[in-house]
């Protein structure tokens, strides 16, 4: 839930650097003292998602309940990039598949264990009403507002391809969402890919969309995805699956109480039930069971060829010939992980 391409890098100005993947407290006598894992989740505000329902709903603390669980918000991927090279993140979600195989390809040892929803109409091209750009070949010479390194530069030189296109026939300028909604508002820009919640409020006011993700899935599927960091997973496997618990409980809760976990998203979201509606209906959600079909992670020796592996494998070659990285992993599905996700299926 979301450009000359400039270079994606891992350590960008301004971005603090956390401290230590695990902080301990407690006491016991003797040789034995109780630890506590100190877990960081890192989350986008991609609108509304069960994962909202999962925050509001203090479900992470609840099943993650031997650990003491900080959530920390970030405006876009590339802004949490740093922090995960660090370590400082044992958890990032909402994170789109550019910059998780970017990570993946820059060497940070991470892993995707849980597909949060696929974008369809949730993040796309916004121009605005009366600027005389109606299609995508409009803004030839002209300029589009994006987060560099997110998932939209990705979907515009996609969508560019098609229409036999270079990147080049059109200038980028890096923002973030709130900066793009504050321009826009201003009236200093006339086009802007993006995810919700900014998407939708550019709609609203005074734009019109010429583009969604959906029109380049085959090409270029977007997800939104939680990865772990893998070294900590590795000695934290039960706190991996009781993250994925919280997950799913979003999920359930959606499914049985709508209005409340509609209000949920709105509040975490800062937007109205309504427009949380709205942005529902441009997603599509993964429980689970769909965690492990095709279309999602996949199980076995589906993983390789499961969408969110496409996804992954798809972004990297587009980084790769974009020189924001200088090489790829072989095989992506190494870094796809369906195993929490099938124990929480399986244990329901």
């Amino acid at each position: 839930m979301g450009k000359t391409l400039a270079r994606l890098g891992l350590a960008a100005s301004g971005i603090a650097l956390w401290g230590a993947l695990l902080g301990g407290c407690g006491s016991a006598p003797a040789a034995s003292p109780k630890t506590t894992a100190t877990v960081v989740i890192g989350y986008e505000n991609n609108g509304a998602d069960p994962e909202m329902v999962a925050i509001a709903e203090g479900f992470f603390p609840k099943y993650m309940k031997d650990a003491k669980v900080e959530l920390r918000k970030f405006d876009s991927g590339p802004a949490a990039e740093a922090a995960l090279a660090s370590g400082s993140l044992q958890f990032m979600t909402g994170l789109g598949n550019p910059p998780a195989a970017a990570a993946i390809s820059q060497g940070v040892a991470v892993q995707v264990v849980w597909a949060q929803e696929e974008y369809t109409t949730d993040e796309g091209l916004v121009v605005r009403k009366g600027s005389g750009i109606h299609s995508l070949r409009d803004l030839v010479g002209k300029t589009i507002a994006l987060v560099v390194g997110s998932t939209s530069p990705f979907e515009v030189d996609t969508a560019l391809s098609q229409l036999g296109l270079p990147a080049s026939a059109v200038t980028l300028e890096n923002m973030s969402p709130p900066q793009m909604v504050a321009a826009w508002e201003r009236g200093q820009i006339n086009a802007a890919y993006v995810w919700d919640p900014a998407f939708d409020t550019m709609l609203r006011n005074g734009g019109t969309a010429i583009m969604y993700d959906k029109n380049v899935a085959q090409q270029a599927p977007i997800f939104n995805l939680a990865i772990v960091n893998t070294n900590w997973a590795n000695g934290h496997k039960a706190l991996v699956r009781e993250f994925i618990q919280a997950e799913q409980a979003g999920m359930a809760f959606y499914k049985s109480h709508p209005a409340q976990a509609v209000a949920d998203m709105a509040k975490e979201a800062g937007i109205s039930d309504n427009l949380a509606r709205t942005e529902l209906a441009g997603f599509k959600l993964y429980d689970a069971q769909a965690q492990l079909t095709q279309s999602g992670l996949g199980s076995g020796s589906g993983v390789k060829t499961s969408l969110v592996t496409v996804s992954l494998s798809s972004a990297a070659q587009y980084l790769l010939s974009t020189h924001q990285v200088s090489q790829t992993p072989k095989d992506m599905s190494v870094y796809v992980n369906p195993s929490y996700a099938q124990y929480v299926a399986s244990h329901p």
